[in-house]
């Protein structure tokens, strides 16, 4: 006799109710999903952008609330310890992650169970950079170079290379190469530096890839000048010191298809591009005579470019700012953060560029791991490991350049806090009517960890420089 419980003896359910124990089925499983995901809720990683109290702060737009229960830690530490003198850590820049309380969650605020802190401090740094600031002298001197203030202590191990031979005939245009970390102070302490007299060179890109056809024509005061030649300078206009009104608008064109970008016969922006635009270019760098092969031709104007919301460098030492980013900018502070982007830019491209016939000549560098740690272009033909490689050497790239740019802004006198101010007014196509709404990009929120690592966090209460 057949067993009531063998598989053909079960009752069938009616083919019609079939497809509703599906979905009853496939709801359950949702449900259950979801309660899983409220119960283990994806953790809140980044920077922190406001801190409105000790208990209360935000990471990117989103609200977090501590409790007494709240466990501190540092981030990549084998345990979480409850450690809560790491809650005096919680400022603007500092880089954490967050595991809230689904059962003490609200629409309004996530209640951190436990929040991860990056000890920064703690990071090993090594970069290669130009000397812009001999900031002290002496046994233990102090430099500027590559967006850090770098330390050399009697215990660091020290080398020459060129005609550099010692601490004391270091000075700016020289590079350094660094590895140390950064004290309380917002120093970098450095283990090991080695210094190297480069040798200029004439700039020789790659066609196509590091430069842009262009034609360019800047605003003048008298007849319409012609455009120059493809990857000439254009003619320096001092329009501080230039009692001509421009009369006549330039304009640049990229491609042979593309567009002709006006550049505005307007005196009073273009004045103010070029003021303000001159006052972040390194002290050294104006310093340098016109035919030094160091010295960066530098000139600053405003241009039409709708749909473009940042610095624009189409050669050496062109630097463009878009007269609708202009527009949106509150202050000189934020106006010379986005140029102050555009120099330090240009002072990586006179870098250890492993390109064919570099700009400057760094010969112990030129070859593999500097190649790829420096250049994104080059890094984009040819290291292996495809998108991911490019992407991290780029990220690099990126990084060196803000904190290039927090630092000229600081030596100019203007308030580096308003830098990722700049970057967020920046971001989005189109302004929401409520600018509290506006969160930080990548960009600014690395800009934030500096201003935490390096400056005093707190920003200053002007938003203007008189200069």
């Amino acid at each position: 006799m057949a067993q009531y419980g063998s598989r053909s003896h079960r009752p069938k359910a009616p083919l019609i109710l079939r497809p509703l124990l599906i979905v009853a089925l496939s709801a359950t499983l949702a449900v259950t999903s979801l309660r899983a995901q409220e119960s283990t809720p994806i953790p809140i990683v980044g920077y922190i952008t406001e801190v409105q109290s000790p208990n209360t702060f935000e990471v990117d737009g989103k609200h977090v609330v501590t409790t007494p229960g709240t466990i501190f830690g540092l981030l990549g530490g084998k345990n979480k310890r409850d450690d809560s003198t790491l809650q005096k850590r919680l400022r603007v820049g500092a880089f954490v992650q967050v595991e809230s309380d689904p059962y003490k969650n609200t629409k309004a605020a996530k209640t951190a169970a436990s929040v991860l802190i990056r000890d920064d401090w703690d990071q090993k740094l090594s970069g290669l950079g130009v000397i812009v600031r001999v900031i002290s002298s002496g046994p233990e001197p102090v430099f500027e170079a590559d967006g850090y203030r770098i330390r050399i202590t009697p215990a660091a191990t020290t080398t020459f290379t060129g005609g550099v031979q010692s601490l004391a005939a270091v000075g700016t245009g020289t590079w350094i190469r660094y590895e140390g970390k950064i004290d309380r102070n917002g120093i970098l302490m450095a283990g090991k530096a080695q210094f190297i007299q480069a040798k200029p060179a004439k700039d020789k890109s790659l066609k196509h890839w590091e430069d842009s056809d262009f034609q360019f024509r800047p605003p003048s005061s008298g007849p319409k000048p012609p455009a120059t030649p493809k990857g000439t300078p254009p003619p320096f206009v001092d329009f501080p010191k230039n009692d001509a009104a421009l009369t006549q608008d330039g304009g640049i064109r990229w491609g042979m298809l593309g567009g002709l970008h006006k550049i505005p016969a307007d005196n009073a922006l273009q004045a103010r591009i070029h003021r303000v635009g001159m006052s972040v270019v390194p002290a050294y760098q104006k310093q340098l005579s016109p035919d030094d092969p160091s010295k960066i031709p530098f000139h600053f104007y405003a241009v039409d470019a709708k749909n473009i919301c940042c610095e624009l460098i189409p050669f050496d030492g062109l630097i463009l700012i878009p007269t609708q980013a202009v527009e949106r900018l509150k202050s000189d502070d934020q106006l010379a953060a986005v140029l102050a982007d555009g120099v330090a830019s240009e002072l990586q491209r006179q870098g250890a560029k492993a390109t064919v016939g570099n700009r400057i000549l760094l010969s112990a560098y030129t070859a593999g791991g500097v190649a790829e740690a420096f250049i994104p272009g080059m890094s984009l033909i040819t290291l292996a490991g495809g998108a991911t490689a490019a992407t991290k050497v780029n990220t690099a790239w990126a990084e060196e350049r803000a904190r290039i740019a927090l630092s000229l802004l600081v030596d100019a006198g203007y308030d580096p806090h308003q830098a990722p101010e700049a970057w967020r007014l920046l971001a989005p196509r189109k302004l929401p009517k409520d600018l509290r709404k506006l969160n930080y990009p990548d960009y600014s929120c690395y800009q934030l960890s500096i201003l935490n690592l390096q400056y005093n966090s707190t920003p200053t209460s002007g938003q203007t420089s008189a200069r």
